[in-house]
């Protein structure tokens, strides 16, 4: 079942986008409505499940961590071999995401301190899957734009933040579990966080704000449900040849300014940037593709995969 969102909603929901720590009190002056429609709206898209959860996007890079994304296509897949995938990836501490994509491809996610702990969970995957695996690859996201979700706010703010750059920071072993609380619901009020890690909310809340400072913390989203809104999820890889720092960065600018796309990566890898798009049908992205090629015929070929799962294990990696 899909639903058509109102206009209040759609504003509601941008606002819990980037910022969705903000109060209720502050949002409902944004939108021009009471405090109370405002919390009612919010827990209806939860009822109905187009708010999925809440989470922070945390640079794990200024960590100390590599982003490893490891492309699985196989040869054999079903319900079974989709369990087994889930469940290796959910009991593996240094893996968070698990997408089963087109083409029987499987995208497995890990944060790693280091190549020889990405080649050692690529080893693994080998030892328990070798039947079902047909190629296996990883590859690393060295930088990562976030847009918001324009195309459903019907709005052109391309204001972005970056995960993979600036110098590491040093945080203690509080802050370490500010951030696993934040991870389980990025809207948990300071004072619930205080008593959990046994400060006063007013140091929580500077705490927060020196993480945000530091750049650790970037952002604070709201997950949606995509299909419930009649929307899929596409990744597309681009390969270029011979195309010119300028060119590259008008290619880079023609994707930020596409409402529908969400995220730019750049990669160590084959292939020489990928983004992601949210769009309603194939065709689209096919049209889409046909314009992007007619001015950037650098663009010498191109890949999509459409996400049709994706689970969620963690943000950081267990026991971090």
């Amino acid at each position: 079942m899909t639903f058509k969102l109102q206009v209040k909603d759609m504003k509601i929901l941008r606002e819990l986008d980037f910022h969705a720590r903000q109060p209720i009190s502050q949002i409902a002056k944004k939108i021009g409505l009471s405090p109370e429609v405002t919390a009612y709206r919010i827990k209806q898209l939860e009822k109905k499940g187009i708010i999925t959860g809440y989470y922070p996007v945390i640079d794990l890079a200024k960590l100390g961590y590599l982003f490893c994304r490891y492309i699985l296509e196989l040869e054999r897949v079903g319900p079974e071999v989709e369990d087994k995938l889930f469940e290796f990836t959910k009991n593996y501490p240094s893996l968070g995401w698990f997408v089963l994509r087109s083409n029987m491809n499987v995208s497995i996610v890990g944060y790693v301190r280091s190549l020889d702990e990405a080649k050692q969970i690529l080893e693994d995957l080998n030892t328990q899957f070798h039947t079902v695996l047909k190629t296996k690859k990883p590859s690393f996201a060295t930088r990562i734009h976030h847009f918001r979700r324009n195309y459903l706010y019907g709005t052109k703010d391309r204001d972005d933040f970056i995960t993979g750059e600036g110098v590491a920071v040093k945080i203690d072993d509080v802050d370490k579990k500010i951030l696993r609380i934040l991870c389980d619901n990025a809207k948990i009020p300071s004072t619930e966080i205080a008593e959990a890690v046994g400060l006063t909310a007013m140091a929580v809340i500077n705490r927060i704000r020196r993480l945000e400072k530091e750049k650790v913390l970037l952002a604070y989203r709201c997950a949606l449900d995509l299909e419930k809104l009649g929307f899929t999820h596409q990744k597309v890889l681009l390969y270029i040849e011979q195309m010119s720092h300028k060119r590259k960065a008008q290619l880079f600018e023609c994707l930020r300014c596409h409402p529908p796309v969400v995220y730019i990566t750049e990669v160590f890898d084959e292939q020489d940037l990928e983004f992601e798009i949210q769009l309603k049908t194939f065709d689209q992205l096919n049209d889409f593709m046909i314009e992007l090629r007619r001015q950037f015929p650098e663009i010498k070929k191109y890949q999509s995969h459409a996400f049709h799962k994706e689970k969620l294990v963690r943000y950081i990696p267990k026991g971090f």
